[in-house]
């Protein structure tokens, strides 16, 4: 009985466990208590600063003046590459003219030029051993020359010279017999062999004259002139020998360097005067007008060109109130009817335009630089600026 009894209490025990056990809510289903959480200081924010601006209509304008070019020459224009609107860039050829005589002179320029050069090159190379034995051998010929017509004749050739001449004068007075023999006669010159005696005659006394004047050469004392123009030859083989072992000398490389800036001279002006016949742009620029037409003479300006990175924007009639506060510098946001997006740019100058007529108060005109970087924009655009205050 008590186990029967022991058996039932656990079997009641086990019972109200398991409906306790279906009856207890899930770990989900439990209910948690969210932990207090302390309340965040409020943040501490610094106002920002709003500057004051003044806003102004105004309208881009070109910050340089139009460029008019022309040409400084009066031959006949052959050829205009370019047409207005379109973009050139600094060195671009806008046209030329006809000027033949321009580019050959050039041309003989550079070709004299080139010459100068060449012969001076030539000059400067050094002298080889076989140019160098030549002058020596020169020198030596200058020298025996001298010694041989300071010396003269000596008396050997004096006496043959005598002799020949007195031969000679036998000769002459032989053939002047046998001609007298042969001519002499009834016939006269007509005689037979009278006119080949009369020939030899008259070859003889050419002789006699030529013999008798070598000798009367050969007794004569020397000329000083003869020995100066001796010596002078001498001076000049030995100054060409120097000249071959020494090489160029300062004074010779001076004056090749004024032979070349001479020439150079030359061709820099046969040069400037052909760029007078070529007309090319000097800037970055817009052509605006083209007056210049092929075939035709240049007359007045051939070209209007405009700088078109070199715009701004202008605003006039602002009062005292506005400009009072503005400085050179003051960044400025530009909204134009022409573009959905601002521009930016800087105050450039604020300029006293005239005495005002609201209630007589100054008013002025503020110009403003573009930033650089921006190349769409066109001149009499307009629109509305934002200058900051400073």
């Amino acid at each position: 009985m008590n186990f029967l009894r022991t058996l039932s209490h656990r079997a009641i025990l086990i019972a109200l466990a398991a409906t306790l056990t279906a009856c207890a809510p899930t770990p989900t289903q439990v209910p948690t208590r969210a932990a207090p959480v302390a309340a965040a200081p409020a943040a501490q924010t610094t106002p920002v600063p709003v500057r004051a601006s003044v806003s102004a209509s105004g309208e881009l304008t070109l910050a340089k003046t139009a460029l008019s070019l022309s040409f400084d020459t009066n031959s006949r224009i052959t050829a205009v590459n370019v047409r207005a609107g379109q973009s050139v860039k600094t060195g671009d050829i806008l046209a030329t003219v006809d000027d033949s005589t321009l580019r050959d002179a050039v041309t003989d320029a550079q070709l004299a030029l080139d010459l100068v050069r060449a012969n001076i090159a030539a000059s400067s190379v050094p002298a080889t051993k076989e140019a160098i034995a030549a002058a020596e051998a020169a020198l030596n010929s200058a020298y025996a020359s001298y010694a041989t017509t300071k010396a003269g004749k000596t008396q050997t050739e004096i006496d043959n010279a005598r002799i020949s001449a007195e031969s000679a004068w036998l000769g002459y007075l032989s053939s002047q017999a046998s001609r007298d023999r042969a001519c002499g006669t009834k016939d006269g010159l007509e005689a037979p062999g009278c006119k080949s005696a009369e020939a030899s005659y008259g070859s003889a006394y050419e002789s006699m004259l030529t013999a008798r004047q070598n000798y009367e050469t050969a007794q004569v004392p020397v000329a000083q002139s003869s020995l100066t123009q001796a010596s002078a030859s001498i001076t000049s083989a030995k100054a060409r020998l120097d000249a071959l072992k020494a090489g160029p000398s300062e004074a010779q490389i001076k004056g090749n360097e004024l032979q070349i800036s001479q020439a150079q001279s030359v061709l820099d002006r046969a040069k400037t005067n052909l760029a007078k016949a070529i007309l090319v742009s000097p800037c970055d620029c817009v052509v605006q007008d083209v007056a210049a037409v092929v075939g035709a003479m240049p007359s007045g300006a051939a070209f209007t060109l405009v700088d078109l990175s070199a715009l701004q924007f202008k605003t006039s009639n602002l009062v005292e109130r506005d400009v009072a506060a503005m400085k050179v510098g003051a960044p400025v946001s530009i909204r134009l009817k022409a573009y959905t997006e601002d521009f930016t740019g800087k105050v450039s100058a604020v300029l006293s335009q005239s005495s005002g007529t609201q209630s007589g108060t100054a008013v002025y005109t503020v110009l403003i630089a573009l930033d650089p970087s921006t190349r769409k924009l066109l001149p009499g655009m307009t629109g509305q600026a934002d200058i900051v205050k400073l």
